[in-house]
Order: structure tokens, then sequence, then C-alpha cells
């Protein structure tokens, strides 16, 4: 039995998918969630990663390091600390490092080191799920990660005793999940949306003939999931100054106490209608506790949820795309879950499938692993040079003049060396003369302009008792095309190539 995972690894939490024979499962940490917090907290004597280090923030923020990935993609021009990290990163050498106090003694970690302590914890929940000892991975990372950041993450997944195979983008993931790579006769026009933490991510991604092109990816950090917590806090803040007039914020350690519970709460009600808020001693030892509605909720954050949209429809917009030409719709980061996104998002898209069969945090690990067991049914998998590949720049087409039997042999973009068979209806009664015509065009048509004729070949003489005719074709590396026509009652077996010139 084949066994490969695929990672998620975003600047706020990360996730792991295990496929067996072509099956993908998301598997759960020690804690039961299938959702890992990135998170890594030095003390003392040990290193804590995960949930943990999550909970232990109030107490030890100042050691605690969270958003690593995003840190390691910028640049020391671009690095800013957001107002609630305590640990925040510097730059030495052209690299990521964070100061840490590990008893009485000041250490200097970098973002490679955080990164292996991340895999570390993942490898642990991957052993559990295979006898092998080694583990192939497929690592999907956010659109916006730079290529430095993505060797960082390569050598700390190394160090953690992977077997990294490649590292793939948010937006090939995720139509990787779906399996819409697998029919070679549709283009299709696919928007992305991924909502994470600290990060929206709006991605057209078009598929053609089994090539996935990533035609346009916007990121926006001025909001995201973290806003909403921001403006769930700054509520329930209200709402403890008018019961008790005491500010929770003014203290670090109660503002905290309050995130951890606004951001519980934002998880519960994106599947319940309501969601129990309470937090212990929160401000000179009182106590709070309200519920918060699902709609209420909704109120709260309406406008910034909105705004959550801006990317996909400038990314749609520089693909010089309408709403109306996008089929396919896949959400993805843990804000995605929340209802009345998705309810804004299906409305901007009405005429495109909304695919929501996988929980959108879960979407991209699963993606990843799909990918991971791709790589590992191939012989052997060698790094591509480069990332430009051949392909068909306007689809090819079969039709048997005077049917209906009409139909897409390979789309446009269609990668080179590519292979596709038809069944073609031969029409009853026939007309003469009959020919098979392999035309290229934009779109299907009944009637090709005589300069889009690639083929035509006669027909007329075993019609008699034919019912059906079957077509092989080759799309060589070189751009010629390779057919061959066969007919088995009339025993025909024809086959002719058509040159990349047409000459």
């Amino acid at each position: 039995m084949s066994v490969s995972f695929g990672i998620y690894l975003g600047s706020s939490s990360c996730c792991i998918a295990v496929n067996k024979d072509g099956k993908f499962e998301v598997v759960a940490n020690a804690s039961g969630d299938r959702v890992t917090p990135a998170v890594v907290a030095y003390h003392e004597m040990e290193v804590v990663t995960g949930l943990a280090a999550k909970q232990g923030m109030i107490r030890h923020a100042a050691n605690t390091i969270q958003n690593v990935l995003r840190s390691a993609s910028c640049s020391e021009d671009e690095g800013t600390c957001q107002s609630n990290v305590s640990c925040c990163p510097k730059w030495e050498n052209n690299q990521v490092c964070y100061t840490v106090q590990r008893g009485e003694k000041t250490a200097t970690v970098t973002a490679e080191e955080v990164l292996t302590h991340i895999f570390t914890l993942l490898e642990g929940i991957a052993m559990n799920q295979t006898s092998e000892s080694e583990l192939p991975l497929v690592i999907s990372v956010p659109a916006w990660t730079s290529e430095a950041a993505v060797e960082v993450i390569r050598k700390a997944a190394k160090k953690a005793s992977f077997n990294l195979m490649s590292t793939i983008s948010q937006p090939v993931a995720a139509v990787l999940a779906y399996g819409l790579v697998n029919d070679n006769k549709k283009n299709l026009q696919v928007v992305v949306l991924h909502c994470g933490g600290t990060t929206i991510v709006g991605s057209v991604v078009e598929i053609a003939g089994g090539l996935v092109s990533v035609k346009e990816s916007i990121t926006s950090s001025s909001v995201a999931g973290d806003s909403l917590t921001d403006l769930l806090v700054h509520h329930f803040a209200k709402e403890f100054y008018s019961k008790y007039k005491g500010d929770p914020l003014e203290s670090k350690r109660s503002k905290r106490k309050l995130y951890n519970a606004a951001e519980n709460c934002k998880h519960v009600l994106s599947t319940m209608g309501t969601a129990q808020v309470y937090v212990e001693s929160l401000w000179e030892g009182v106590d709070f506790s309200t519920t918060l509605s699902r709609a209420r909720f909704e109120g709260i954050v309406s406008s910034a949820l909105s705004s959550f949209l801006q990317t996909v429809r400038e990314a749609v917009q520089r693909c010089g795309l309408t709403v109306d030409k996008i089929q396919k719709v896949i959400l993805t980061g843990g804000s995605a879950k929340i209802p009345k996104l998705q309810q804004l998002v299906s409305d901007a898209f009405p005429h495109a499938d909304f695919l929501c069969s996988i929980l959108p945090d879960e979407v991209l690990a699963a993606g990843a692993s799909t990918e991971a067991a791709l790589l590992l049914g191939q012989p052997s998998h060698v790094p591509l040079a480069s990332t430009t590949v051949p392909a068909l720049a306007t689809s090819i087409y079969c039709l048997v003049a005077g049917s209906e039997s009409n139909e897409c042999v390979f789309s446009r973009g269609t990668p080179t060396h590519a292979r596709q068979s038809l069944s073609l209806a031969l029409p009853c009664p026939a007309p003469s003369p009959c020919s098979i015509i392999v035309y290229e065009e934009e779109t299907l048509t009944q009637t090709p302009a005589e300069n889009a004729v690639l083929a035509q070949v006669d027909v007329t003489t075993f019609l008699e008792s034919s019912k059906f005719v079957k077509m092989d074709f080759h799309l060589k590396s070189d751009g010629s095309l390779h057919v061959t026509l066969q007919e088995p009652k009339a025993k025909v077996n024809q086959s002719f190539i058509i040159e990349a010139d047409r000459s």
C-alpha cells in the first residue's frame, strides 16, 4: 500500500493529510484537532509547539513565536510586527531571527529552527499513519511565499525527516483536492479565495488539458481572519465596560484572554447558531460571561466580510474575464467556514459551481497529498529546470460532416506529448460524400473556416455497415499530431500525421 503525505503550512496554522491508495484523509493531532496552530514557544528546558504553545501565550508571550512564515517571506524593509505579537522578528545576515529568553540565558533562533519544530510535530502525526520509515511529502504554501522562504521550508522539512518531493502553491493545491485536472476536453476558469488569519488571497486558475496555470493571484493583509477576531474583541470589551465600567484592553494579559475567547467564539459560530463566551478573571478578578448569536456576529463583521471579496474581484478583472466566465469557485482557509462569507461569494459568482464538500481549512493539505500520491506513482521524480511547458495555443476538435458528432480532442493549453481517444458516431443514412474533419478553433463549430481545417478524411467507402469509428490522437513534443482511424467491421486502419506547421 502506497502512503504519501501532504502538508499545508500557513502563517497562523498548518494541517497534514495522508493519501493511501489514491484516497486522502486529513489527520488529527494529539488534541483531536485536524488543524494545528503554527506557534512555537521556547521555555527554559523545553520547546512547546502547536496548541499548547498558543494556549500558553498569556503567560509566555515574549518567548512565543507566531506568523513565522510571513516573516520569512518579507525583507527587512518590509518586515512589520503585529500589535498582538510580543516576540518580533529581526534580520541578521539576510536571515530572519528571534530573540527568546530561556531561563537566565538569552538565545537567538532562526526561522528555519522554528519551522523545524513545527514539522517535527507534524512528523510525529505522520509516523502514526504508516509503518514505513520514509515519509514522502508535498507541501502547499501560500501564494505570497517568497523563494527564500520556500528554501527555508525545504530545509526544515528535511531536518524533520520528511522526504520532500515538491512544493505547490495554494491555488494549485485547491484544484487538485477537487480533482479538476482530470478532464482533458474542457477549459475551466476557477476562482480560489483563501481566507487565512493574516492574509486574503484571491486567485484565478485556468485548467486546460491537464495543465494548471495560475493566471493571477492578489494578496491583501489589510483585512483577514484576525481582523474579524479584533472586531469581536472590541465588541466584548465594550459590553464588559458597560456592565463593570472597566476596560480589559488596558492590560496585555486581559486583552490576550479576550482575544482567545473571541477567536473560539468565531470558530463556534461557523457551525453553531449561538456561542457561549466565558473568561475567568478578565479584569481585576471580575469574570466575563455573555452569549453571541450568529446573526449578531454577522452584523458585527459584515463590512469586513465584504472586503474579503476585493482581491478575487480584482484578480478576475486583471485576467480580462467577467463573472459569468468563472465556472468553479473554491474557498480555503479557516475564515472561509463562515456561512455569511460563503453566501457572499456564492452571490458574487452566481453562474459558477460552488465547491464546498471538503472543509475549507483542510482543502490545501488534501490537495498536497493528492500531488504527493501522483509523484509517488511515477518511476522517478526529477524537478524541472524550467517551469515553461510547450502547450497548444488553440483547441483542436474533430467532427463527422453531416452528423452531430463534434467533440473536443485537446483544449487550449494542453501540454505537448498528450494522448486522447474518441469514439465518433457515423451518420445514418449517410451523405455522399462523407468525411471526418480535424480542425482548430477557439470554440466548437459545425462549419470550421477553411484555414482552420488541419485534416479531412473521406469515410464514404465504409459507411454502409459502420456505426462508429475510433480515433486515436497523439500530440507529440515537437507539436505534430499523429492520428489513427480505426473501423473494425470494415477492417479499416488508417494513420496520418499533421505536422506542427501543417505543411
